[in-house]
């Protein structure tokens, strides 16, 4: 019903989309994706450790360390996946919003699905497994 509902590109089209991402069991990011206006999703580099933010909106799209006074510093850009190599989730997700004509969102889970360079130690990861490794509720 929900995935027929978004077919109709309804005006809470995202509301909707991330209601099917929980019906589907994936509550990390039905929790936290958002309109890809100003998205930020803080995590630790897997490689050294350091706090690296992830920003993807209009302001652009980087990995960058967060300073309290001089803002997003050291920013590295992101590396967006094509969708052709798009797995799992991310696909089922890009596809749908390919589907809708949701360009913005589409092109936001490129990104998010992409990689990232730590700004720290350089070393390049996957931004989706690292958010959701720290991130996926413990299903009991």
């Amino acid at each position: 019903m929900l995935d027929r509902h978004l077919r109709s590109r309804p005006a809470d089209y995202l509301v909707s989309f991330r209601a099917l991402l929980s019906a589907e069991e994936e509550y990390h990011w039905a929790a936290v994706l958002g309109d890809f206006k100003d998205d930020f999703y803080p995590l630790a580099c897997p490689h050294c450790g350091v706090e690296v933010t992830i920003a993807i909106g209009d302001y652009g799209r980087y990995s960058a360390i967060r300073d309290w006074d001089l803002g997003d510093v050291e920013r590295r850009d992101l590396r967006p996946v094509a969708a052709e190599e798009l797995t799992r989730t991310g696909r089922w997700m890009h596809e749908t919003a390919v589907r809708d004509g949701q360009e913005v969102l589409a092109d936001g889970i490129s990104y998010l699905f992409g990689n990232a360079e730590c700004p720290g130690c350089a070393s390049v990861f996957n931004v989706a497994d690292e958010y959701t490794s720290a991130n996926r509720p413990v299903m009991r």
